[in-house]
């Protein structure tokens, strides 16, 4: 595939038994490190637990047979094809949705699942569903998100907030897709704040464990520790969301 930073691949894949699975966009371990492979995981399975569509996640393991063949027929893909042998994040392909339209006015039906998307984002501190580059489908009231490999940015600060349920300088906010139509208005984030409180730790645990061994090493606690600290400021951080949007 020739879109998007990483230029993930499609690739017709089988399930454990050997049965037809589909097609899955699957972000390469060749030019994704496995931090951002993990980011991917964690980001899509919590953003289900707030209930948030997204494409359905998989476990993709690319076989070395397979990853010969494909160098053979494209000689220009063989250093990413060969360093993706093993374990790689993929998305189950989603069809009939678009990408969302930049100039597109939020419809009444899903002002609610906007709002919350935009807080999901500010929880999983999320740089990348922006203006001019959303990573979110839409197909009729559905909305699905996507690409998740950037979020938890914190990972990657010098000194992170130690008080990450204040948004005061997650600045980035302001160019998300959203942020133009949601600013000065009215929220509800009842639905949303009820969710990450129901965010305990055992539901963030199950979560965890789902990242394969390769994948879970010390960032996978620091996304849990920011995980419990925001969703013991639960009320607060609801709070510092509106008041960005002021």
């Amino acid at each position: 595939m020739t879109s998007g930073r990483t230029t993930p691949a499609l690739l017709g894949c089988e399930d454990e038994l050997a049965s037809p699975a589909g097609d899955w966009v699957v972000k390469l371990r060749g030019t994704v490190q496995r931090a951002g492979l993990l980011r991917e995981l964690l980001g899509s399975r919590l953003a289900s637990h707030f209930e948030l569509e997204v494409p359905e996640p998989a476990l993709v393991t690319l076989e070395k047979s397979l990853a010969d063949l494909i160098s053979f027929v494209y000689p220009s893909k063989s250093g990413l094809i060969d360093g993706s042998v093993g374990l790689n994040f993929g998305s189950k392909e989603l069809i009939g949705y678009i990408e969302w339209p930049i100039d597109m006015k939020i419809p009444d039906a899903i002002w609610q699942t906007v709002v919350n998307i935009f807080a999901f984002d500010a929880l999983v501190q999320n740089p990348d569903r922006r203006f001019k580059n959303p990573n979110l489908f839409v197909k009729g009231d559905s909305l699905a998100i996507f690409d998740h490999e950037t979020a938890f940015s914190f990972l990657d600060a010098i000194f992170p907030s130690g008080t990450p349920w204040r948004l005061g300088t997650e600045r980035y906010l302001t160019d998300h897709v959203f942020y133009r139509q949601l600013k000065s208005k009215d929220v509800d984030l009842m639905d949303f704040t009820a969710r990450l409180t129901g965010l305990t730790d055992a539901v963030i645990d199950r979560i965890l464990e789902e990242a394969p061994a390769e994948w879970n090493h010390e960032d996978a606690q620091k996304i849990a520790q920011h995980l419990r600290a925001v969703r013991n400021h639960a009320e607060e951080f609801s709070e510092e969301v509106r008041r960005f949007l002021v």
